[in-house]
């Protein structure tokens, strides 16, 4: 019997072979199953008087050690057998031995199919039957730790020094949980954050780098599997500041910079710590959204506001690449949130907001990083590619 391979592993043009020898035994058995008793089978003084001069082989039976092969060899155990063509080229007789050969064609991701070029040969060359299978390959179900809540996991959660980075690095402590504080140029900050984890319960380092440079971000990654020997997710919570900048003062480098931290820092991320991901058996990845990527944007936000919803999007295709390697990609978007981002703003402005939200109060990065640790945790195993807003209903989609 073939090992079992995991969809990934099997790539077009993988091959294999079974050999068989067609018996007696294997026709009477055949008959007896199928009730198909067509004495051009099974009555050899019938068959003698037809131009084959012998009994013919069930062509389904030739057919059937294509099951065989599919079952057992490629793709193998856990193969799911959903369609066939079949094209009987030739007749087969007892004694014949034939070989049956299967390629794999083509690879359809999405559905975890795959399309098998099938052949029976006769051991003088012979073509008897062709034609092409669709197999799904059918994964058993491996929990790993952090499915389980199971094991320490070892988060890093880029911006770690900011006011939202700092309470998930701080909830995820409370856990128990290993900790990476990324920061950029606050290391003092990042320090207190880690001093905390640790006072929490949990394990922390600081790690200096900007992740919108795939450098730094491989760094900061590889630092992780040095120092806890495993890397079971991230958080990316880091932004550059968005103070408001009207459209005519605005120009295409403001927006680059917060595209390039949320979008390319995001992506450098899951880049540097998907094969750590994979070593661990699964993951999940959580990426700081915002509600201002959703309805009406609020005024002279715009490269904050664009920034946001291509992370949202990029969460969203993400999840859906990476959930048959059991990494889920989610998004977490705050509302206005008592962090030093809003220190600006006048208080009228955030009277007005605490009005609008149905709950009349703002968030406090707790409650985000609440947020955060359910769904990195195994209470929001089977939750991928979803959006949840933290912002006191003040939008409800």
């Amino acid at each position: 019997m073939g090992a079992q391979r995991g969809f990934d592993e099997i790539q077009v043009g993988d091959h294999a072979t079974l050999e068989r020898v067609i018996t007696a035994a294997d026709v009477s058995a055949f008959a007896d199953l199928s009730g198909d008793r067509n004495p051009l089978h099974v009555d050899p003084g019938y068959a003698r008087l037809t131009e084959f001069g012998r009994p013919v082989v069930h062509g389904m039976l030739s057919a059937s050690f294509i099951s065989t092969l599919i079952g057992m060899h490629l793709p193998g155990p856990g193969a799911l057998w959903t369609s066939q063509t079949l094209n009987f080229r030739a007749p087969a007789f007892v004694g014949d031995a034939v070989t049956v050969r299967g390629e794999v064609r083509q690879k359809v991701v999405a559905a975890r199919l795959l399309l098998i070029d099938i052949t029976v040969t006769t051991a003088a060359g012979t073509v008897i039957v062709d034609g092409q299978a669709t197999v799904k390959v059918i994964d058993t179900v491996r929990r790993t730790d952090m499915e389980q809540g199971t094991g320490k996991r070892t988060i890093v959660v880029t911006g770690g020094a900011g006011g939202i980075g700092g309470a998930i690095c701080r909830a995820l402590g409370a856990q128990g949980h290993d900790v990476v504080v990324n920061y950029r140029s606050n290391g003092d900050a990042a320090a207190n954050v880690a001093a905390e984890v640790a006072a929490a319960g949990g394990r922390a380092i600081t790690v200096a780098g900007d992740v919108s440079d795939p450098g730094a971000a491989s760094e900061l990654f590889g630092r992780a599997r040095a120092d806890f020997g495993r890397v079971d997710g991230f958080v990316h919570a880091a932004g550059p500041g968005n103070a408001p900048m009207t459209f005519e003062a605005l120009a295409w480098s403001d927006v680059r910079e917060q595209v390039e931290v949320h979008i390319g820092g995001a992506f450098n991320c899951a880049k540097a710590a998907l094969p750590f991901m994979l070593e661990a058996g699964g993951g999940s990845i959580v990426v700081i959204g915002s509600i201002y990527a959703d309805g009406v944007p609020p005024a002279q936000q715009l490269r904050y506001a664009v920034a946001k919803a291509g992370l949202a999007a990029f969460a969203r295709s993400l999840a859906v690449e990476l959930g048959p390697k059991r990494i889920r990609v989610n998004v977490v978007s705050p509302g206005m949130t008592m962090t030093r981002m809003i220190e600006a703003l006048p208080e009228k402005a955030k009277m007005l907001a605490k009005a609008q939200t149905p709950l009349r109060q703002l968030a406090d990065p707790r409650d985000v990083a609440q947020a955060v640790a359910f769904l990195l945790g195994p209470s929001a195993g089977h939750i991928t590619g979803e959006t949840l807003r933290v912002c006191g209903g003040i939008a409800m989609i």
